[in-house]
């Protein structure tokens, strides 16, 4: 193995970090859209409740 090809441990602290913000971002993403939905559907719930009141 040649000295340039050893990574040392900063380097690979670095990468699994990367690869953990790219999963984060995704979940963060659905979850966003879940609460989104969820908003949305108590919205629209209650608007056609108070609508048919009429």
């Amino acid at each position: 193995m040649k000295v340039s090809e050893v990574k040392n441990h900063e380097d690979v602290q670095e990468e699994k970090v990367t690869v953990s913000v790219q999963t984060s971002k995704i979940g963060t993403w659905i979850s966003v859209g879940v609460v989104g939905a969820v908003i949305l559907a108590t919205y629209f719930v209650l608007f056609g409740l108070y609508m048919a009141r009429i």
